[in-house]
């Protein structure tokens, strides 16, 4: 069996795009080069290590290691960010902060810019202990074509997950209390995604 514990991986959608989840509760952000040991590695003219979220008490701290504006504001102490906030580090690399579900920790960040995540991404999820997958804009990863959500939950550094729809995970009848493993996948009629451990 495939190891069941993973902290960052990616969610592939078919359909729809691929987000990269970061687990831990501090996140590295710097370039995507080699031997560089970051969280979120970005195809950007950035310092190899540049800078550093963290989740406190269900807020992210950024914390600048290199040059940072926040809403086009030179940042140089650790601040929290606001939903809707841009940070730019150097000079091009932009993205949106957002927390969209009220009931959620979790936050993602959207690329402003043309810049993405190697390996590829849409988008970048600060996973809390829920990712909520569905048609409506409050959702983490919206998927318009949907007619129900999933949830992703974690527990015990495991992740699971849980719908009101008819789902199978890896080929056979969901069950909540079967963790996910690092190459599991999702589907019925109407949709499927896979996990890509990292």
């Amino acid at each position: 069996m495939a190891d069941e514990t993973f902290e960052n991986f990616l969610i592939w959608v078919d359909g729809v795009g691929g987000y990269l989840v970061c687990g831990g509760t501090k996140n590295q952000l710097g370039q995507a080069i080699p031997d560089t040991n970051v969280s979120i590695p970005l195809r950007g003219d950035i310092e190899r290590q540049h800078a550093t979220i963290e989740s406190i008490a269900g807020n992210h701290m950024l914390i600048p290691s290199g040059p940072v504006h926040v809403d086009r504001q030179a940042v140089e102490q650790p601040l929290v960010l606001a939903s809707g906030q841009i940070f730019r580090m150097g000079d091009m690399v932009s993205m949106r902060y957002r927390k969209p579900h009220p009931f959620s920790s979790t936050a993602i960040l959207e690329f402003e810019s043309r810049h993405r995540t190697f390996p590829w991404s849409d988008a970048v999820l600060l996973a809390g202990d829920t990712i909520v997958m569905g048609p409506q804009q409050r959702n983490h990863i919206v998927c318009p074509k949907w007619s129900a959500e999933i949830i992703l939950f974690r527990r015990s550094e495991k992740w699971f997950c849980k719908s009101s729809a008819d789902i199978m995970v890896d080929s056979a009848p969901n069950s909540p209390n079967r963790p996910l493993s690092a190459s599991s996948r999702v589907e019925n009629q109407e949709f499927s995604f896979s996990i890509e451990g990292l």
